[in-house]
C-alpha cells in the first residue's frame, strides 16, 4: 500500500505541479491573432513533459501496475434493452435529419444536419466518449434495428478474417478525406446524401456479414470509439469500475495492426487538421493565406498531404521503437521483442495524444459552434419558430476579443496537450513491463519514444499558437 502511495505522489505531482503556469499568451484560432508570448507557454508545456518522462522513467513498474488497473465502486444487472431503444430513437432521428438536411437552410449555419454531425457528435460526442460515458453505444444509429430485425438471422456471407479491422482504417482515412479535403463537407444536401449512403451501406453489411462482425471490422466510427471509449477513467458495464485514465485501454494491447493504425492515423488526421490551416503550410503549397481562393483550390495538396503525414508518423513511430529495442538489447538485457509486437503494443499509449489534440483543436470553434447548434434547435427549417425559447439565441464571439476570456481558454487548452501526453507517457512505461522488469531496459526500450513525445508536444503547442488562414 506504501508503495501505491508513493507512485499515486509522483503521478499527482506530474500532472499539478509540472503544468505550464499563467503566462502572455494565446493560440490563434482561425483568423484571431493576438501577438502575445506564446513561447512560454511551448516552453513550461514541454518541460512539464520531459519532467514528467523523469518521474514516471524512476517510478517502480510494479508500484505503477498495481495502480493502474479498475477498482469496482458498484455493481448493477446489465442494461441490455435500454441501449436498444435508444439506439433505434437515434436511426429515427438520423432520418429526421437528413429530411431537414435537404429540406432545411442551404446556409450550414443556419441547418441541423451539419450543426449535429460536425459539433454535436464530431466534436462533443468524440470528447464524451473518451472523457465520460459510452454515448455511442445508447446512439448508435444501427445496433438497436439490427437487434430487433438482424437478431436469429444467419448472415449470408463469410467474412474474410484476412482482412480484420482493414476495411476500417481504409473508410476512416476517406472519412478525413471527406472532412479536410472536399470542397464543402457541410453543405446540407451533400452532407446528407453522404451520410444516408454510409447508413444503409452499413446496415447492408450488416445484413450480409453480421452486425458484430461487420461493428468490429467496418465500421470505423464503431471501432474509433470503442477505442478511445477505452480510456475513459470510469468503464461501466455490470460493474462501475474506476481508474487512472487509460487503464481499460492497456488490457486491449497488444492491438491487431490494423486497429494500431487507426490509433495512429487517428493522432495524425488531427494534427494535420490543425496544419493544413496555418500560414506555415498555405505558404508550402503557394497559397496567399490572406487572400484564401477557396478549398476547391487545396483539395489535392490537403490529401497528398494526409496520405503523406500519416506515412511518415508511421515511419518514424515504427523506427523509434525499432531503435529503442536495439538499444535496450545492446546495452541492456531485453530478450528477443519483435517489431511488429512492439508496435502494436505501444501504439494503444498514442490514444490519449489524439484525444487531447482533438479536443485543443476544436475547443474554440466548439465553443461558438454550440451556440449555432442551439439556435438551429429553437427552429430547424427556418419557419420563424422558436422552440425550447431558442429561436431568438444571439450567437456572440465576444469572448474571443479579450485576453481576459482568451487566457483561459489557452490554459485549459495547453493544459490538456500536456496531461494527455503525460497520461501517453505513464501508459508506454507500463507497456514496457510487458518486454522487460529491468529498469534499464524500460529506460532503453523508451528512449527514443519520449523523444518523439517531447517533439510532438512542442509541436502540439505550436500547432495551438501559430496562425491561421482557412
Amino acid at each position: 500500500m506504501r508503495c501505491e502511495l508513493k507512485c499515486l505522489s509522483w503521478l499527482a505531482l506530474t500532472f499539478t505541479v509540472l503544468a505550464p503556469s499563467l503566462a502572455s499568451a494565446h493560440p490563434a484560432e482561425q483568423a484571431l491573432i493576438l501577438l502575445l508570448p506564446t513561447e512560454l507557454y511551448t516552453l513550461g508545456g514541454t518541460i512539464a513533459v520531459v519532467a514528467s518522462i523523469f518521474l514516471i522513467s524512476f517510478t517502480s513498474h510494479d508500484s505503477l501496475q498495481r495502480i493502474y488497473r479498475g477498482y469496482i465502486f458498484a455493481t448493477w444487472p446489465a442494461a441490455q434493452k435500454a441501449p436498444l431503444i435508444t439506439s433505434i430513437l437515434a436511426t429515427f432521428a438520423f432520418f429526421l435529419l437528413i429530411i431537414v438536411g435537404i429540406n432545411g437552410p442551404n446556409d450550414p449555419q443556419s441547418n441541423l444536419l451539419p450543426q449535429v454531425i460536425w459539433t454535436g457528435w464530431w466534436v462533443g460526442l468524440f470528447v464524451i466518449q473518451g472523457l465520460f460515458a459510452d454515448l455511442w453505444r445508447w446512439l448508435n444509429p444501427w445496433s438497436g434495428l439490427a437487434a430487433v430485425l438482424l437478431a436469429d438471422r444467419p448472415a449470408v456471407l463469410r467474412y474474410p478474417n484476412c482482412l480484420g479491422a482493414w476495411p476500417a482504417l481504409g473508410l476512416f482515412v476517406v472519412f478525413q478525406m471527406f472532412l479536410l479535403a472536399d470542397i464543402a463537407p457541410s453543405d446540407p444536401d451533400r452532407l446528407a446524401t453522404i451520410a444516408l449512403l454510409y447508413w444503409l451501406f452499413t446496415f447492408a453489411g450488416m445484413v450480409l456479414f453480421g452486425p458484430v462482425i461487420w461493428t468490429r471490422n467496418v465500421e470505423c466510427f464503431s471501432v474509433l470509439f470503442a477505442l478511445i471509449g477505452s480510456l475513459r477513467p470510469v468503464q461501466t458495464s455490470k460493474a462501475m469500475r474506476l481508474g487512472l485514465p487509460g487503464w481499460n485501454s492497456l488490457s486491449k494491447a497488444p492491438l491487431p495492426t490494423a486497429q494500431s493504425m487507426i490509433c495512429l492515423t487517428v493522432l495524425v488526421s488531427g494534427s494535420f487538421d490543425g496544419l493544413h490551416e496555418t500560414f506555415w503550410w498555405l505558404g508550402q503549397i503557394g497559397i496567399n493565406p490572406l487572400a484564401f481562393p477557396g478549398r476547391s483550390a487545396v483539395v489535392w495538396p490537403s490529401i497528398i498531404g494526409l496520405i503523406a503525414a500519416n506515412i511518415a508518423v508511421t515511419l518514424v513511430f515504427g523506427a523509434c521503437i525499432w531503435a529503442g529495442i536495439s538499444l535496450a538489447r545492446r546495452f541492456g538485457t531485453l530478450g528477443r521483442v519483435s517489431l511488429v509486437q512492439a508496435f502494436n503494443t505501444y501504439a494503444i499509449a498514442i490514444l490519449p495524444i489524439a484525444l487531447g489534440y482533438h479536443f485543443a483543436h476544436y475547443f474554440v470553434s466548439f465553443l461558438v459552434q454550440i451556440q449555432y447548434l442551439a439556435s438551429t434547435l429553437g427552429d430547424p427549417l427556418a419557419r420563424g419558430w422558436n422552440l425550447f425559447g431558442l429561436g431568438n439565441l444571439r450567437v456572440t464571439t465576444g469572448f474571443l476579443n479579450s485576453t481576459t476570456t482568451v487566457k483561459p481558454i489557452l490554459l485549459i487548452n495547453v493544459g490538456v496537450v500536456v496531461c494527455s501526453h503525460i497520461i501517453s507517457i505513464a501508459m508506454a512505461h507500463w507497456l514496457s513491463g510487458r518486454f522487460s522488469a529491468a529498469r534499464r531496459d524500460l529506460i532503453l526500450i523508451q528512449f527514443f519514444l519520449s523523444i518523439l513525445m517531447v517533439c510532438y508536444t512542442i509541436f502540439g503547442l505550436w500547432l495551438l499558437s501559430t496562425p491561421r488562414g482557412v
